[in-house]
């Protein structure tokens, strides 16, 4: 499933459609370059288009060491029409900004869309220099998304603009007609208010049926467009001027967006998505199957236990049905037949959830398939209703009394269907008769936690010492580890090991393969690693009589790391759920002194935990960390900062004796 109009939608309007020219690098699967040109055409723009121009003359001057500034974002929409004209001006002010905006490229789906280029030209000293060249245009279908296995069918059209200089102006304006056919009659827009580049002005013009309702709901800001109402058409207009860029800093929430915008749709109510979405996710009756997945849910209908059903057809889906969209038409939506996706062995998540949920049905498990948004999560809850309002599917299941959330697109889960992890969508739409809104995700239950215990023998200086390492993982790290030695080279995995040690140890060898024990049963994953290190003791300075051996939780420190944006105005994000424990035991050659030291910090993003304890010949270091938030709000940060702090100060210790001192091995 292809990310759809409302899927962070504003960044969207702003990466994709309006791009002002910022080409990056075409090396991703061209195809057919040049060679077709159907579905642009060049021409003025259509008679209810009302242009405006830029000015010069902004309050608010570029960003520090900006490339270039934006004068004027412009998009007027004829929604009975169903046909978009954009227009942008963009003043360059550096030699990078001339290298970034010099070449044009517009994106368009012609398998339902049409683009009309209507100018291209450059503004210098008062006088402009048309550069639309049809001639030199070049059609390709860029396959940008192939890295992450979908396959799109968009097309750009590619401008080089010729002699583009510091000072100059890029004014370019294109008209988009026609829409996904999946939308039926739908209409979902976004209204830029603010961004995080200053503008001289941002302007949308709507013209909107009389006859048909017009939902708007603003995000980070309440603003009301100019209304003039004619015959047939209402004509809406958000224009804004001297735009101040948003604050933006390092490290947000997923779901926070902090950019301001107003969300447009004609659906007043989820209900009515829901009545949408049930055409589509339309499931094939029994009689439709094919005869070899018909053969496979025999085989499924003689597991004895429900429950045991449910496992071994998500584990199908999950491990042998590939992840890979054709997100090309009504497909961008529309789930492909369940028989086709389990014949080829591929599919996205709406393919994959339609086909889990259809052989679920099959076998008398009451299963449906849900909508989510990953991107805003519980964030959706605030939205108006749309189509277009989601970017990933799951499935919700009904067995013996208990309600499951499970994703087909996860790989390599393992334990009971009580113990499978999901991210926190927050909200979801059931795609069901019944439903009549969303419906709130429960916290899950496969909740992740790694244990990683090193045991360390020293001997004696000029002695090499020994080190077996033991990570028990469960939940969602264990189907991580699992698909990582699934899907990777041992021996790449255990050079990465050995480097990460490395840093501390840089005389350290892996003395055998890992062992690798996986426990599918109860979704636990262990593995153990075996090191020598030649010179675990150091001298700190030369000459000086003592020696040192140090030990500190890289992954640990990673878990405490500060933002870089520390006076902060917009939420912190976390990484949640997570929770991790590292127990390093020493065994000394020598006998240590007797000591006990353990502290807390407390705080309600997380808590910390470090336990030092040595006696005998044995050294203790023990550290907790568990992630109870996954965002710290901006008046609370002041003291999470603080905490933070007094967390990473108890990171790592240094065993030091003195070289004069006559050591006799216990």
């Amino acid at each position: 499933m292809r990310r759809l109009p409302f899927q962070s939608l504003f960044r969207t309007i702003v990466s994709r459609l309006w791009r002002f020219g910022c080409l990056g690098v075409l090396a991703v699967a061209i195809q057919g370059y040049g060679s077709d040109l159907t579905g642009l055409e060049f021409g003025p723009p259509a008679s209810w288009v009302k242009p405006h121009f830029f000015s010069l003359s902004s309050a608010n001057a570029p960003d520090p060491g900006a490339d270039d500034q934006l004068l004027l974002l412009e998009r007027q929409i004829n929604a009975a029409d169903d046909e978009t004209f954009f227009h942008s001006d963009k003043q360059i002010l550096t030699i990078d900004g001339v290298q970034n905006d010099s070449t044009l490229k517009l994106e368009f789906d012609p398998n339902y869309q049409s683009l009309t280029w209507h100018w291209a030209r450059i503004w210098r000293g008062g006088q402009h220099l048309d550069r639309l060249d049809t001639n030199r245009i070049e059609v390709v279908q860029r396959e940008a998304d192939l890295d992450e296995a979908m396959l799109n069918g968009e097309k750009s059209a590619i401008l080089v603009l010729d002699d583009v200089r510091v000072g100059d102006i890029i004014d370019y304006a294109y008209s988009i007609r026609g829409h996904n056919p999946v939308f039926s009659s739908h209409f979902s827009a976004a209204v830029p208010v603010a961004m995080e580049q200053p503008a001289g002005r941002l302007l949308t013009r709507l013209l909107w049926p009389r006859k048909k309702e017009l939902y708007a709901i603003g995000h980070g800001c309440s603003v009301q467009p100019i209304t003039v109402t004619g015959k047939d058409m209402i004509e809406c207009t958000w224009d804004f001027q001297d735009v101040p860029a948003v604050p933006v800093e390092d490290s947000l929430p997923d779901w926070f967006d902090p950019e301001q915008w107003v969300q447009l749709s004609d659906s007043k109510t989820w209900a009515q998505v829901n009545q949408w979405a049930l055409k589509l996710f339309e499931s094939a009756n029994a009689s439709a199957f094919s005869q070899e997945l018909s053969g496979k849910i025999a085989e499924w209908k003689q597991i004895p236990n429900r429950e045991q059903q449910i496992v071994a057809v998500l584990q199908f889906v999950q491990d042998d049905v590939r992840y890979f969209g054709i997100e090309i038409g009504d497909s961008t939506v529309k789930p492909a037949d369940p028989s086709t996706v389990f014949s080829r062995r591929f599919g996205d998540c709406k393919d994959k959830s339609l086909l889990f949920v259809t052989i679920l049905r099959a076998l008398g498990i009451e299963a449906f398939p849900v909508l989510v948004n990953a991107t805003v999560g519980r964030d959706i809850a605030n939205w108006q209703p749309s189509p277009g309002a989601f970017d990933h599917c799951i499935a919700q299941i009904q067995c013996d009394g208990q309600i499951f959330w499970l994703d087909p697109t996860i790989s390599y889960q393992r334990g009971p269907l009580s113990a499978h992890f999901i991210p926190d969508y927050g909200y979801g739409l059931v795609i069901s008769p019944w439903t009549t809104g969303l419906t709130p995700i429960p916290q899950t239950t496969g909740l992740p936690e790694t244990t990683t215990t090193e045991y360390f023998r020293l001997g004696m200086v000029g002695q090499p010492a020994t080190l077996k390492v033991v990570t028990v993982t469960s939940g969602r790290d264990a189907d991580g580890m699992r698909a990582l030695f699934a899907t990777s080279k041992q021996s790449d995995i255990e050079k990465i090991y050995t480097r990460i040690y490395s840093d501390t140890y840089p005389d350290i060898t892996m003395t055998s393969p890992i062992d690798v024990q996986d426990n599918e049963d109860e979704d636990s994953f262990q593995t153990t690693q075996y090191y020598s290190i030649s010179n675990a003791w150091t001298r700190p300075e030369q000459g000086v009589r003592k020696v040192e051996c140090e030990f500190y939780p890289t992954a640990m420190a990673g878990l405490l790391k500060k933002p870089v944006d520390t006076d902060r105005t917009l939420p912190l994000g976390i990484d949640f759920p997570e929770h991790q424990i590292l127990r390093t035991e020493v065994i000394m050659p020598i006998g240590w002194t007797e000591s006990t030291d353990e502290k807390t910090i407390t705080d309600p993003a997380f808590t910390f935990r470090k336990l030092y304890q040595s006696g005998g010949r044995k050294v203790v270091m023990e550290y907790e960390y568990q992630s109870l938030a996954d965002s710290v709000a901006p008046d609370a940060f002041g003291d999470f900062l603080q905490r933070i702090d007094q967390s990473s100060k108890m990171l790592g210790d240094t065993l030091t004796w003195s070289t004069v001192t006559v050591m006799v091995p216990q």
